[in-house]
């Protein structure tokens, strides 16, 4: 699956949101979304989903156009969004049920992923029992489980504290890289941009548009390590002078 975004345009009441953009995905891809506060990333993400529907440009699946259509992509939110009243399997088996499944054929296949995702033996236990970062495999268990190839992930991990989110890293380069799924990831950290992407895109203030593509060339497995070597530093520098440049 091959995303392009070509020439898009998007206003709220005639003020201008996203500007000509221009941005694109090959398939099995990590690409990160970089950008201010409220310049557009999570409209984007609306946009890309169908939820809301773009003033000019295309949204390309494939070579089709996928603008205003709903369906080929899971997208999570950077708050869990897990149903309290439901058990964590209850909670990952939602997608089944919206698209109509039957639930014993899926359920078999659901529960094969909980030791993948860290979850195994919580398949009844309710949300409150969790623990942040259990809260968020979960909800990212439910988005795989959802079976589509396109990833939208926001901010998936903005909430958790430092330590926590850094063994997410791994954990979710572990399961992209099993999973093959292309993934398109909004983070205000630019050490998660870089420690997680293959590409990362630079976004300017509203109205917004694409400043800067930058290649990530550190190589797979990603380490810790890496962190602290002279590629990462040199992109990073890369990247916060970009956005420097727009304060």
């Amino acid at each position: 699956m091959e995303i392009t975004i070509r020439n898009l345009d998007h206003s709220y009441g005639g003020e201008p949101v996203i500007d000509g953009m221009n941005l694109s995905l090959k398939k099995g891809e990590f690409v990160s979304l970089i950008g201010p506060s409220g310049c557009g990333k999570s409209t984007l993400f609306n946009l890309i989903t169908g939820l809301e529907v773009p003033n000019a440009g295309d949204i390309l699946i494939d070579g089709n156009d996928v603008k205003g259509e709903r369906g080929h992509c899971s997208y999570m939110m950077q708050k869990d969004l897990l149903f309290p009243w439901k058990t964590v399997l209850e909670n990952v088996m939602l997608g089944p049920q919206i698209t109509k499944q039957r639930i014993d054929e899926v359920k078999e296949e659901a529960l094969s992923l909980f030791p993948l995702f860290g979850l195994e033996g919580y398949e009844d236990y309710y949300p409150k029992a969790l623990s942040g970062g259990m809260k968020q495999r979960a909800a990212l268990l439910r988005t795989f489980f959802h079976k589509k190839e396109l990833l939208l992930l926001d901010e998936p991990f903005g909430a958790l504290d430092a330590l926590t989110r850094e063994k997410m890293h791994d954990w979710l380069l572990q399961i992209w890289s099993q999973m093959q799924r292309t993934v398109l990831f909004i983070t205000h950290s630019i050490d998660e941009a870089i420690f997680l992407s293959d590409r990362i895109y630079v976004l300017a203030p509203r109205p917004t548009n694409v400043v800067l593509e930058v290649k990530v060339t550190l190589p797979r497995p990603r380490k810790k390590e890496m962190k602290v070597t002279t590629e990462f530093v040199q992109v990073k520098q890369l990247l916060m002078n970009a956005l420097y440049e727009m304060k």
